[in-house]
């Protein structure tokens, strides 16, 4: 099973379930709240590699706190459940974007190596593959591969929007949305403004939350927080 995390469900990417927060109707998707792919692809790691690993990182896995996690990334074991037969994990813009990466990047070692799960689309430093394995320490490589504790979660209340760099998905003038964005938002004009910059409302049926798409080229993570104005007569 090839499963992607942190790619927009409306790519045209080779996958059998799309992880990410937003979900298309037409696709196998496992949707969970913006900036969780931290808690998200650590509870993976767990999953996959627990009774795997070296007892340094099976005690971080045992104080875990998995259902706080859970609850707070909107993520349960079902989810888990229906990736059991993951071979590939494709890893998508959003996590390269992320402000914890480097320490997203460590679960990747752990649950590649361990796990024998193959990551593309990020390159891993395969620390626990020392080049002379006599000479190695692994206790310290154990140490410097070992997450650090997974941060609480920030809210992503109010108006939110994704930022697609693909014009083949929406255009720069559009804000591609659905009927439960469109509910949430109280939008009833077909033009509105998008902090200040006007859009043309795109509903597009088949995609589903309460998130909006828009075009641009995302530096850091790409789920904000906007200001809709809908237009009055």
């Amino acid at each position: 099973m090839k499963v992607s995390i942190g790619y927009l469900p409306l790519k045209n990417i080779d996958a059998d379930v799309f992880m990410h927060p937003i979900r298309v109707e037409n696709k196998e998707c496992i949707a969970f709240e913006p900036k969780a792919e931290e808690a998200v692809i650590g509870l993976i790691t767990k999953y996959f590699c627990n009774g795997k690993v070296p007892e340094i990182i099976q005690k971080y896995f045992d104080e875990m706190d998995d259902g706080y996690l859970f609850s707070e990334s909107n993520f349960d074991e079902f989810d888990l459940e229906k990736i059991e037969s993951l071979k590939i994990l494709i890893v998508g813009k959003d996590v390269l974007l992320h402000p914890r990466f480097e320490n997203i990047k460590k679960f990747l070692e752990i649950l590649s190596y361990f796990g024998g799960i193959k990551i593309e689309g990020v390159r891993l430093d395969n620390i626990f593959e020392p080049s002379d394995p006599e000479l190695a320490e692994i206790a310290e490589i154990e140490k410097e591969v070992l997450p650090d504790e997974i941060e609480e979660l920030d809210s992503f209340d109010g108006s939110v929007v994704y930022e697609c760099d693909d014009p083949k998905i929406v255009k720069k003038n559009e804000l591609l949305c659905s009927q439960q964005f469109i509910i949430a938002n109280k939008i009833k004009s077909l033009e509105v403004y998008v902090n200040d910059e006007l859009k043309v409302v795109k509903k597009l049926p088949e995609l589903k939350g309460t998130f909006g798409v828009v075009l641009e080229v995302s530096k850091d993570y790409p789920f904000k927080r906007v200001k809709i104005n809908v237009l009055t007569k």
